[in-house]
């Protein structure tokens, strides 16, 4: 039955996103937008704030992934992962076991403790979830951001429901410009008329929709209409008239499919070429000696190991201050030197910053 396929889909997702805050990477949450350092926590990786860039890049992969599953797989998500239709029907699972009377107030009580384990657990991707518990209500923060949450995921998934696939969901919209007919999609045999017409199919489908009248941009591919008819017409020795049916390998697959693996390509290769260590430095205004310069420099250490170097500029300039700089894991270290004389060419510095394993040199500019 798909039903428990599903079942065992949700379970799986579900348990991934609660317990993925809890998995810890060099030390790291393996998921989490640090809050105090304003940087993006990522299976071991750290993307400081002004690398954005890299996000971005990430973001054009899923966006690539996102349109290569609906082209191949149609609205698999919607059915098997969406959160919205998910964490409502895990809520009539746990109301499966009262009597039936009682199911539908169950399954609206049964969601109101649900949605608050989901809202917190939105909080542990951006506070550690040790701390997120213990100052949950100490925080004014933490807690108003915690009610309105549950208070959203309630509604949506207590009050609103389907309707929401049925009318706003902006993926069942993009589902419209991107499938064909090879699409891979829950669909009626219309070859076959000797449908048994036992309307199983409408009594199960959560959107309300009759999948015989073809496809419809409100079906989120859940299969309970499969399954429907596959128990009404198990008892003939007849095949089901609903399936899912489309071509996966075809190709405007491999077409979506090339794009999304350029753009994961073009991730990995921006993520690999980050060097550890980043020096800048700029000119900030005169000094008090004779054809002198004072200079703000920055290093910032982006491994998990401290860092030692010493700056120093071309000769005939020199360096006046302390040239060692030590720099901590995943920091940022900013300060001043004085530089007097020049280096041959007018109006600017050469600076090198050299450290074991790394030599960085930059140009700085005076008037």
């Amino acid at each position: 039955m798909w039903k428990n396929r599903r079942r065992i889909v949700a379970l799986l997702g579900g348990a991934a996103v609660l317990l993925l805050p809890f998995l810890r990477i060099r030390g790291r949450g393996a998921m989490r937008f640090d809050l105090p350092t304003l940087s993006l926590h990522f299976f071991g990786a750290v993307v400081p704030i002004d690398e954005f860039y890299l996000v971005l890049l990430g973001t054009l992969f899923l966006v690539a992934l996102t349109l290569w599953v609906t082209v191949v797989f149609g609205r698999l998500w919607c059915g098997w992962l969406c959160p919205q239709t998910v964490i409502g029907e895990i809520g009539e699972w746990i109301a499966s076991v009262l009597p039936p009377r009682f199911r539908s107030g169950g399954k609206t009580l049964a969601l109101l403790p649900f949605s608050a384990v989901v809202s917190l657990s939105l909080l542990w991707y951006f506070v550690p979830p040790a701390e997120a518990i213990r100052d949950l209500f100490r925080s004014q923060v933490l807690l108003g951001f915690f009610l309105s949450q549950w208070a959203v995921i309630y509604v949506m998934v207590a009050v609103v429901g389907p309707r929401f696939c049925k009318t706003a969901c902006p993926y069942a919209m993009l589902q419209n410009v991107l499938a064909d007919r090879e699409t891979l999609a829950v669909a009626y045999d219309p070859a076959r008329p000797e449908c048994l017409r036992c309307d199983g199919c409408i009594r199960v489908c959560p959107v309300g929709i009759d999948i015989r009248k073809g496809g419809q941009r409100e079906c989120i591919a859940c299969a309970s209409c499969i399954d429907a008819c596959r128990e009404a017409t198990s008892g003939g020795n007849i095949a089901p008239f609903i399936a899912y049916r489309g071509t996966v390998l075809r190709g405007k697959a491999y077409l979506f499919g090339g794009g999304c693996l350029a753009a994961a390509l073009v991730l990995l290769a921006a993520v690999l070429s980050r060097p550890d260590v980043r020096f800048a430095v700029q000119w900030e205004g005169k000094a008090g000696t004779p054809r002198g310069n004072v200079y703000r420099y920055s290093v910032r250490n982006d491994s998990d190991r401290p860092v030692a170097l010493a700056l120093s500029v071309e000769r005939p300039a020199r360096l006046l201050d302390d040239p060692e700089v030590a720099v901590p894991p995943r920091r940022r270290v900013t300060g001043t030197v004085t530089v007097q004389g020049g280096n041959g060419t007018p109006g600017e510095i050469l600076f090198t910053a050299e450290g074991r394993g790394f030599r960085i040199v930059r140009k700085a500019a005076f008037p």
